[in-house]
């Protein structure tokens, strides 16, 4: 009988869990719901358990091979936390409206741990931007 790594075509040892983030997403796909959750929260930060559902375990069936790989590179990585008190870093900007040209000089905070952008809705109502 084949090796069940070998049968994956998994490289073992490349990453701190022992397996590869394809071999995770193989076996995923190969377990019955409640096997998939288990190896997603064994695979996933401690601090990310909480993650690991059949909800996030359906949007995982509904994704691409490249994005399910995403989603578990990112599993696998501690959650970005910020603690009260930590320091932030906030710059000054120039924001500029694409349809009226008007331009707004604010502070910003900046977010490194962020994977969009985003701005106040109150400061859209309140200098009445178009969305």
């Amino acid at each position: 009988m084949k090796d069940f790594l070998d049968y994956f075509g998994a490289r073992k040892y490349e990453t701190n869990k022992g397996y590869s983030t394809e071999w995770v997403a193989k076996k995923i796909q190969w377990s019955d719901k409640e096997e998939a959750i288990s190896i997603l929260k064994v695979w996933a930060h401690s601090l990310r358990a909480e993650e690991c559902t059949k909800e996030k375990l359906n949007e995982l069936n509904g994704m691409t091979d490249d994005e399910v790989l995403i989603v578990l590179k990112v599993l696998e990585e501690p959650p970005i936390l910020r603690k009260i008190g930590d320091k932030q870093l906030n710059i000054r900007v120039k924001l500029s409206t694409t349809d009226t040209h008007r331009t707004f000089c604010k502070q910003a905070l900046v977010d490194s741990g962020s994977l969009t952008s985003c701005i106040s809705q109150k400061f859209i109502k309140e200098n009445l931007i178009n969305t």
